[in-house]
């Protein structure tokens, strides 16, 4: 039984040993240790165990020693070795002391500077920002020293761009100052200060205005008149040139209204409105002035022609001087409206009228009136419409005249040749004639001097050249219209010559004085070699532009009346021979 507890023990002590051995190399295994110590407790060997476990400490150290024994030397070197690495490593705890101390030092030293780097920096940006609102300030004070200097000067309109650039540009980077909130709140009792004035002179120019609107109008038109005149003399000795007035010679009058052109640029918000019904009512009082021009008394149309002109230079230099204070539409608006009073103020007067010389007189004034506001770029056409209204009327009325004319002095022509008292007589006659008595013919007939024709065919002469320069004269300034006045003029001396003296010298034709129709035939043998010249007429006269011959139906006419009149002589020396024969064959 013994036997077997002894064999149970050192079973039990192998095992233990074995789980000490392997619990000493893996902690882990310590955790088997729990079933063991509880077997032996249950079993009761714990003297046992504690003998067996002594036994191991003992070997255990024995093996410790064993080990010690063989490693001592190589113990020894490291111990030796780690006395070293402690000393070194206490004097480089002393070293890094040392340099620590020196670096704290030195910190502390630089840490000051860097505050006083800071402070400094601080200081130079006060000084900077110092300046800045001082140079800030000096500008805002210069401004407002410049707008009290404009406001002395009375210059509104700079002082006021001054005082909006001070306000909106300015005046607010520094609100927080009390020089600058002062002058913020004077700003706009300035601004009000200046509405007012301007108010004043506003209207004091527009009263003004009123007043010298005739004075720049008659002096506009005066300069207009001028230049044409000069015009008409370049052109006395070049006919070529003589229509190139009507190609863009004209030029601006320059006339400058300097007064109120200030308020105007101010008052371009406040007073616009206010602008445009005073000056359409001055438009409406210039117009309401009574005009009748059938009484041949020109001073009120004119005079009313000259306020137009003024009112509207005026608007032109208003227009072109501010901005947006006189939009050109609200301009033409009442441009359309004047031009429609002055047409039928014109139309109404010359109602029924048949004076010529009239509607001559009031085309140079409506054309000089035209021509100024042109020049101003004012839309003109419906005005020359009424010139050539016009025109169409006076050309009527003019042949018209002429017709009456050239009757009565065809009909009232004695059919006998013309006698000239002296040289001034022939000469008038050789003024608008080709006829030109040589020298020698002179020298034998002497004065008074007996001319081949009669009277009525260097008056008819004289009366075509009369109608072409007065059909002209009312065609000068029709540019556009010019070709078509050369073919009415040439078909209204056509019209004179053939239906007026040709048709009434035919109807003398039926006269059975022979001495009469002999001297018929030699009128219309001059009429005839006439026409080439009345043609030559109407070439020199006519628009630069056309080119071409001018042929009248006048010198065939002439022709064949002519041949008329010579089988009129051949009817009347046959009826007289016929009558003689007759009176040979009577039994006495």
């Amino acid at each position: 039984m013994e036997t077997t507890n002894l064999a149970d023990t050192d079973v039990l002590t192998s095992g233990l040993e074995l789980t000490f051995s392997a619990a000493i190399d893996d902690a882990e295994n310590l955790e088997q240790l729990g079933p063991v110590i509880k077997q032996i407790t249950e079993t009761g060997r714990q003297e046992a165990f504690v003998d067996q476990l002594d036994s191991l400490v003992r070997k255990k150290d024995a093996e410790i020693e064993r080990m010690c024994n063989a490693h001592y030397q190589e113990f020894v070197q490291a111990v030796d070795q780690l006395l070293k690495v402690r000393q070194g490593s206490v004097n480089l705890r002393e070293k890094i002391k040392d340099v620590n101390v020196t670096l704290q030092t030195r910190g502390s030293r630089l840490s000051e500077k860097r505050r006083e780097l800071i402070e400094a920096r601080r200081v130079q940006q006060n000084v900077e920002d110092a300046i800045q609102v001082l140079q800030k300030s000096l500008v805002m004070l210069e401004l407002a020293n410049k707008a009290d200097q404009q406001l002395e000067g009375k210059k509104y309109y700079s002082a006021l761009k001054t005082l909006d650039d001070l306000e909106n540009e300015h005046l607010v980077d520094m609100p927080q100052y009390t020089f600058v909130q002062h002058i913020s709140k004077g700003v706009p009792l300035t601004q009000k200060m200046v509405k007012d004035d301007v108010t004043v002179q506003l209207r004091e120019w527009l009263a003004t205005v009123r007043g010298v609107s005739r004075e720049i109008g008659s002096l506009a038109m005066q300069r207009m008149q001028e230049r044409q005149d000069r015009w008409r003399a370049k052109t006395a000795d070049n006919p070529k040139l003589r229509y190139l007035q009507h190609h863009n010679v004209n030029s601006a009058i320059e006339m400058v209204v300097n007064e109120g052109l200030e308020c105007m640029t101010y008052a371009r918000h406040e007073f616009k409105a206010s602008y445009e019904e005073d000056r359409r009512a001055q438009a409406n009082l210039a117009l309401s002035a009574p005009i009748n021009l059938r009484d041949g008394n020109m001073t009120p149309f004119e005079t009313l022609l000259q306020d137009i002109v003024g009112f509207f230079i005026i608007e032109h230099i208003v227009m072109h001087s501010t901005q947006d204070f006189r939009s050109r539409a609200e301009v033409d608006a009442l441009w359309e409206m004047v031009t429609g009073k002055i047409i039928l103020v014109v139309s109404e007067s010359l109602k029924g009228c048949r004076d010529p010389e009239l509607f001559l007189r009031i085309k140079f004034s409506l054309l000089i009136f035209i021509q100024t506001l042109e020049s101003f770029d004012y839309l003109v056409k419906p005005l020359q419409e009424t010139l050539l209204t016009l025109f169409q009327r006076y050309s009527e009325l003019l042949i018209n005249q002429y017709s009456e004319v050239f009757e009565k002095i065809v009909q009232e022509d004695e059919c006998m040749p013309m006698t000239v008292e002296n040289a001034d007589e022939l000469r008038e006659v050789m003024q608008y004639t080709r006829f030109r008595p040589d020298r020698e013919f002179l020298k034998r007939h002497g004065f008074p001097l007996r001319l081949p024709f009669s009277k009525v065919f260097p008056t008819c002469c004289r009366d075509v050249s009369a109608f072409v320069h007065q059909f002209y004269q009312f065609a000068e300034g029709f540019s556009q219209t010019h070709g078509e006045m050369d073919d009415i003029l040439k078909k209204a001396v056509d019209s004179l010559l053939i239906q007026k003296v040709n048709a009434i010298l035919l109807k003398k034709l039926q006269s059975t004085n022979l001495s009469q129709i002999v001297q018929i035939i030699i009128n219309i043998e001059y009429f005839e070699s006439t026409c080439p010249d009345f043609e030559m007429l109407l070439m020199e006269t006519r628009s630069f532009h056309r080119s071409g011959r001018i042929h009248l139906k006048a010198s065939a006419t002439f022709k064949e009346t002519r041949r008329k009149a010579e089988k009129r002589i051949f009817e009347l020396v046959n009826s007289k021979l016929d009558e003689f024969l007759e009176l040979a064959e009577f039994d006495w």
